[in-house]
């Protein structure tokens, strides 16, 4: 009874990782920045999207900031299903 030995696994997943999940406001937001850019240069392109950063961290930081719409919400069980692939 106390022959005990430690039987043999793998040591990395047999899965790949899941893509990443691309919502469609992503997309959007590639396509304004690059509106963004043509229209404005890409210095003033980057000085407008370091200032919209600002304002979002700081209605953030004011806890005046919220939580994503529930469609676009990501359910891991979806993601990492049991049971595997």
């Amino acid at each position: 009874m106390s022959d005990i030995r430690q039987l043999p696994a793998p040591l990395e997943t047999s899965r790949p990782a899941p893509k990443r999940i691309v919502r469609p406001c992503e997309w959007q937001l590639v396509s304004a920045v690059q509106a963004l850019e043509t229209q404005m240069g890409s210095v003033e392109a980057y000085n407008r999207l370091c200032d919209a950063a600002r304002n979002l961290k700081q209605k953030i930081d004011a806890g005046q900031g919220h939580a994503q719409h529930a469609m676009w919400a990501t359910d891991p069980k979806w993601i990492y299903p049991a049971g595997g692939e």
